[in-house]
């Protein structure tokens, strides 16, 4: 695959399933354990309109919900995407030693593997790596992963497909990241459903250095007028599918295309 080709591919991610992240930073979730509606209500929403639109994706999944919503992630294999792993429990990866990053891997990969779903890929929460991170992907199978970051490598015999903040609704949508705006020159204010579907419109239009990684939210979907303006983005995505100017591919795929 040519520099070309890779600089106009997309890779479409969802981040976080479920009620783990609440779990791990002991917050009560907003429903009982097992019915959250980033499951119950936007995933099964957001699986239609990819199919519809016909586009690939990358769902980044805690081990944990291997357990809490077997059904769920059989679900999204079934419909013809990748699941990549995104720690046990939404642990911040770079915040963990190497042992316990070795142990939760294995707890995690092993989690998957029970459902019949082989992890190549990795996203570690927080975005950052640890240290040793890529040795032990390397050493559990994991031949992707995608932190946050600037340019595609190979490294340690892990190819990276890195994203960059701009391009996660999350980061534009929540309270939490108004230290990080302000550090990258944004405005510190949330912007609503409507504002972050622009300014992800606004990003991915101006991204020609790709593969481009654009990240999705399911928690951050729950409600309707939510969901309306992801689509309005995926269906800018698949519009530019269809006219040749973008494709879409997940990261399994992509990595391949890494020398």
């Amino acid at each position: 695959m040519t520099a070309g080709a890779l600089s106009s591919a997309v890779l479409l991610t969802f981040d976080n399933l479920g009620e783990a992240a609440d779990l791990e930073r002991e917050l009560t979730p907003p429903t009982a354990v097992g019915d959250h509606p980033s499951v119950t209500v936007a995933l099964p929403a957001m699986l239609d309109v990819l199919g519809a639109l016909e586009l690939s994706a990358t769902f980044f999944v805690e081990g944990i919900n291997a357990g809490l919503y077997p059904d769920a992630v059989r679900a999204i294999a079934a419909a013809g995407h990748e699941v990549g792993l995104h720690a046990w429990r939404h642990e911040r990866w770079s915040d963990l030693g190497a042992d316990e990053e070795s142990a939760l891997l294995e707890r995690s990969i092993d989690a998957f593997a029970q459902l019949g779903i082989e992890v190549d890929g990795f996203r570690p929460p927080g975005g950052e790596l640890g240290r040793r991170t890529l040795s032990a992907l390397a050493a559990h199978g994991v031949r992707w992963c995608s932190p946050v970051g600037t340019s595609p490598v190979r490294a340690d015999g892990v190819a990276i497909l890195p994203f960059r903040w701009p391009l996660v609704d999350a980061y534009h949508r929540m309270e939490s990241f108004a230290d990080l705006r302000r550090r990258l020159g944004d405005a510190p204010a949330p912007l609503s459903a409507r504002a972050t579907a622009d300014a992800l419109l606004e990003g991915l239009a101006a991204a020609h250095d790709g593969p481009t990684v654009l990240i999705l939210h399911p928690f951050l979907l729950v409600g309707e007028a939510e969901r309306a303006e992801a689509e309005r983005v995926l269906r800018w995505l698949a519009g530019e599918v269809a006219a040749g100017e973008r494709w879409v591919a997940t990261g399994r795929e992509l990595a391949r295309s890494l020398g």
